[in-house]
């Protein structure tokens, strides 16, 4: 291996591990934003059509959970009517981990 591939590649090791624990709080409360990860043959070919494949009382519960965290809504607006003044999940965990 090159030198500069070697640099490029601890680099980027550094950086994924300096990202590591917001990317592992992201994760733990917000898994719904993995879901596509663990989709079927035939949720992939929905969502590829623009529909989503998870039941509309799920993405309630999601989105509920979601605006008491002050976090914008994940899959569409489903049980939230406004999103004015919510932040991102990813903006979420970057405030926790700085507190």
């Amino acid at each position: 291996m090159s030198s500069k591939k070697r640099t490029n590649k601890a680099l980027l090791k550094s950086i994924m591990d300096k990202n590591r624990p917001l990317r592992d709080l992201h994760s733990e409360l917000f898994p719904e934003e993995y879901d596509h990860l663990y989709d079927s043959n035939v949720e992939v070919k929905a969502r590829n059509r623009g529909e989503n494949p998870m039941s509309e009382e799920y993405q309630q519960k999601v989105n509920l959970r979601r605006f008491g965290m002050g976090v914008e809504p994940y899959s569409g607006d489903v049980g939230v009517d406004s999103t004015e003044g919510l932040i991102s999940s990813w903006q979420y965990c970057q405030n926790k981990i700085a507190q």
